[in-house]
């Protein structure tokens, strides 16, 4: 049986697949256990420059998690009746989106489909949200009386205000990715003929940047959505001047005086 969560690193670049494309990439106890342990490995690689997930297949990103008996999140987790034990559980899968919040690298959600519960949570966890025109994003959480988990209801908040997020969430409409795009929900939206070519080289920018600038730009712009002004322009400070010290930094002005195209190395 092939693996559920597949990874792939490649220049610099590490895309993760949520590998069950027969069952629309719904997530399973497996996959829900695995994406934290994936996503701290390659938060700790200093290889990785930017991480990718996506889904398997042409049809979804994923399905949110499996609700058939027969498969194991249906039966097990946080389904099971013991409370404490089962928000542990919970929580502890739920690092996921904490790590693709906050990894001192750029995180990309490639939407190839369907995006719904959970996994739409995930995709909002990430720093960019790169959608084929064949996307449809739900919650899903009220269908089912669900309340929503992931850490959805923050990054749909702050993403698209909280009036839209309410909307999307208490009353559960899909929207597709012409609408997502409108909102502010996705950044590019691409032909699904074309789309798996376009987010390469939406993603190759980001995996060609600059990794420590990134690093620093990604630390201020998450605590811009909490914290207080004096407290942003004191870490930008801090930020612009440890960059203006970096071997990168330096490369890259001798790169502009003479034209020619900067090359960063992380140092």
């Amino acid at each position: 049986m092939s693996e559920q969560v597949t990874v792939e690193r490649k220049d610099g670049l590490a895309t993760v697949t949520l590998n069950r494309p027969d069952q629309m990439n719904a997530l399973t106890v497996e996959m829900l256990q695995r994406l934290p342990v994936v996503l701290r490995e390659l938060a700790s690689e200093n290889a990785v420059r930017c991480v990718v997930v996506t889904g398997a297949g042409d049809r979804a990103f994923s399905a949110g998690a499996d609700m058939n008996p027969a498969a194991d999140a249906g039966a097990q987790g946080p389904f099971k009746p013991d409370l404490e034990p089962a928000i542990d559980l919970l929580n502890g899968w739920q690092e996921a989106s904490w790590l693709l919040h906050r990894m001192t690298k750029p995180t990309v959600a490639a939407v190839n489909g369907a995006a719904a519960g959970a996994s739409l949570s995930l995709a909002l966890a990430c720093d960019f949200r790169v959608a084929s025109d064949t996307a449809i994003f739900n919650t899903a959480f009220v269908r089912i009386g669900f309340s929503g988990d992931f850490g959805g209801s923050y990054f749909m908040t702050h993403l698209i205000g909280t009036a839209k997020a309410r909307e999307l969430y208490m009353l559960g409409d899909r929207i597709d990715a012409a609408q997502a795009l409108g909102i502010g929900l996705v950044n590019r939206v691409y032909p699904a003929a074309a789309f798996r070519a376009e987010a390469a080289s939406f993603v190759e920018r980001l995996a060609l940047g600059p990794p420590i600038a990134l690093r620093y730009m990604k630390r201020n712009l998450n605590l811009a959505l909490t914290g207080d002004l004096r407290t942003v322009l004191d870490l930008e400070a801090e930020a612009m001047m440890r960059t203006a010290r970096s071997d990168d930094f330096r490369n890259a002005v001798r790169a502009f005086l003479n034209k020619e195209k900067p090359r960063f190395e992380g140092r």
